[in-house]
C-alpha cells in the first residue's frame, strides 16, 4: 500500500491530515524549495483543517438540523461574495457625503 515509512507512521498514529499533505507537496514539486520548518507548518496546517472539518461535520450530524447546513467555508465564500457586490454598488465618495440634521 505506502511505500514511505513515513507515511506508513502518520497513518499508523492518526495523522491523516499530514500524510495528506507529504504526499500533495511530493508530488506537486514544492518539496526542494520548502526548508525544514515549512514543511512542518504545512503539514500541521492541513493536519489542523481536517480536525477542524471533521469536529464541524460531527457536530452538524448531531445537531439533526432541520435544514441542511453549510460548512463554514460556503458561508465565507457567500459572504465575501455579498460584500463585493455590496461595494461596488457604493458611491465613492461615501465619506465626504453630508447628511443634513433635523
Amino acid at each position: 500500500m505506502l511505500t514511505h515509512p513515513t507515511l506508513d507512521q502518520l497513518h499508523a498514529l492518526g495523522l491523516h491530515g499530514m500524510a495528506k499533505a507529504f504526499i500533495d507537496i511530493q508530488a506537486s514539486g514544492e518539496a526542494n524549495g520548502l526548508g525544514h520548518a515549512e514543511w512542518l507548518a504545512l503539514l500541521l496546517d492541513r493536519e489542523s483543517s481536517l480536525r477542524g472539518d471533521k469536529r464541524l461535520s460531527a457536530r452538524l450530524h448531531y445537531a439533526k438540523l432541520r435544514q441542511q447546513a453549510a460548512s463554514r467555508t460556503s458561508i465565507t465564500a457567500r459572504r465575501a461574495a455579498s460584500i463585493a457586490r455590496c461595494s461596488l454598488n457604493l458611491p465613492k465618495a461615501v465619506g465626504s457625503m453630508r447628511i443634513p440634521i433635523s
